[in-house]
């Protein structure tokens, strides 16, 4: 495995006449003062950026940038966003070497239909009742009850105190991406009701107070449940998926039977293949990781991941194993290995992975869980097909900065789905409740997303508009690319220009976004 960190770009050059005899880089105009962000150089390319108040583009012969062969120009198609310039941290896995696909013949079709391996048992053996309930009349009058995906979790928890100021608690229930899709009236009447657990698979949900604590609770005793003592309607249905990815093509809210149903786009997630604190594994391809969700192995090719009882999953109806799916072209009901139920058990059940299993261990999981444990188990360099290299979400694997999903460079990843019942074309109170903060950019939510693990749409360069379909180019009405790598880098990158209205902007930055200049 290769493992490059690329350094700074070294631009310390004096004078313009200097830069443009660089090597390095291509000078694109000479006004010394031109810019003070990267932003502000947009407009020649999307790969420029601002050096020394001048703004330079990448070259294949950069030092410090990679990998060896990167595309230095604007990227229009998914290899070129890929295949970028750049300075991120990458590890290139070798295919000939590891897979023996030296002839680069690779045929995502081919599949072996796993055995039944089954799934976790309940941790618990059984089930423990909650005494609290999660209706009060004093206390919770005013519930948002909401369900969806394991991984949405910590989102929920930071965006329980800015719900709490509108005078709302959350009631959360962890099912999975395509239940909370169904939820929302995809599945109308018998999926729309969040339920007290029957068995110990199932998670109780809980009411989170106004610091983002949850309690868990027992559903069905507030004066309008939809079935007393046992389950209440869902107000808003979160998924890591479109609905239409749920098995269904047909789940397309706002058209036909599904006219009543609205359809809000959030925050952007990642996933991420991961390996045990004692694996020595750092990387893998979509080929590597078809062969082992997708054949088993492949008669032991795939070393060190040949071992179905260590290959680790999630469910087909689940956001991770649909995204992950499209990535390394394996259904997702025809995956290898275990289901390991939920995300924290997942995540879990890797960190404590024994030493003598850890290198032919690999699991699935979104990176906000894997985040809150960075420093155990190893997030794997992902290398796309047809990409130069791996690389992680972040620019390093020290850093936070999804700077690898923020500019198409890490392709597993989609933005957090929310579905509602719509009467007369509006959300219920209830869900606007929970709804109404996306609409206008704020403070507050920018830090309840960061909080939360994801990235905001207003810090993405790049976009999709299918589930994993093609990347292009965006730049949102309203940018904090600036404020979003102070939070996450402990202070604002060098070329972030901070003001406190845009009179301290320049033209190519006018916009003065939460404390930043910015483009837009």
């Amino acid at each position: 495995m290769h493992l490059h960190r690329s350094g700074i770009v070294v631009f310390g050059l004096a004078t313009a006449s200097l830069l443009a005899a660089s090597a390095c880089t291509a000078l694109l105009d000479r006004d010394s003062k031109q810019c003070s962000v990267d932003g502000d150089c947009k407009h020649f390319s999307q790969s420029a950026m601002c050096v020394e108040s001048v703004c330079r583009v990448a070259t294949q012969g950069d030092a410090g940038l990679g990998p060896p062969g990167c595309f230095s120009g604007t990227p229009k198609t998914d290899l070129e966003f890929y295949n970028q310039c750049t300075t991120a941290e990458f590890s290139k896995f070798d295919n000939c070497a590891r897979l023996g696909l030296c002839d680069g013949k690779y045929d995502p079709a081919a599949l072996v239909d796993p055995p039944d391996a089954g799934s976790e048992p309940p941790t618990d053996g059984g089930l423990n009742p909650p005494t609290a309930k999660c209706y009060d009349a004093t206390e919770r009058s005013k519930v948002i009850y909401m369900q969806g995906s394991t991984n949405f979790t910590p989102f929920i928890q930071a965006m329980a105190p800015l719900v709490a100021e509108r005078g709302y608690t959350i009631v959360w229930q962890p099912t999975s991406s395509c239940a909370g899709a169904a939820s929302a009236g995809f599945d109308a009447p018998a999926k729309t009701i969040m339920r007290n657990p029957t068995n110990g698979s199932q998670s109780f949900a809980s009411y989170y107070d106004s610091k983002g604590n949850g309690t868990p609770c027992l559903l069905g005793y507030a004066p309008n449940s939809a079935e007393p003592n046992s389950g209440d309607t869902t107000d808003v249905g979160e998924s890591d998926v479109f609905a239409a990815s749920c098995g269904n093509t047909g789940w397309v809210p706002g058209t036909g039977a599904f006219a009543n149903i609205g359809h809000s786009t959030g925050p952007i997630q990642a996933m991420v293949f991961a390996t045990p604190p004692a694996s020595t594994q750092r990387a893998i391809s979509a080929e590597a990781a078809h062969m082992v969700f997708g054949m088993g192995g492949k008669g032991g090719v795939s070393t060190p991941w040949v071992d179905p009882n260590y290959m680790w999953s999630r469910s087909a109806t689940t956001g991770t194993n649909n995204i992950l799916s499209r990535g390394i072209d394996v259904p997702p009901s025809r995956w290898w290995g275990v289901d390991k139920k939920t995300g924290p058990g997942m995540r879990d059940a890797i960190l404590t992975a024994s030493a003598d299993v850890a290198e032919k261990t690999i699991g699935t999981m979104s990176l906000d869980l894997a985040d809150k444990v960075k420093v155990g188990l190893h997030i794997l360099y992902f290398q796309a097909r047809g990409q130069l290299a791996g690389f992680l979400p972040d620019s390093t694997r020290a850093a936070n900065d999804k700077k690898n999903v923020r500019d198409g460079h890490y392709p597993l990843w989609g933005p957090i789905h929310l579905y509602t019942k719509l009467q007369n074309g509006q959300p219920t109170a209830a869900a606007a409740a929970f709804l109404l903060p996306f609409a206008v950019p704020n403070q507050a939510l920018l830090d309840a997303t960061i909080s939360g693990g994801f990235v905001p749409l207003c810090a993405m360069s790049v976009t999709r508009d299918t589930e994993m379909g093609p990347l292009k180019s965006i730049e949102p009405d309203f940018q904090c690319h600036c404020y979003y790598e102070s939070k996450v880098g402990g202070g604002a990158p060098k070329d972030c220009r901070a003001c406190a209205g845009p009179s301290e902007c320049s033209s190519g930055a006018p916009a003065c976004n939460i404390g930043f200049c910015e483009k837009k």
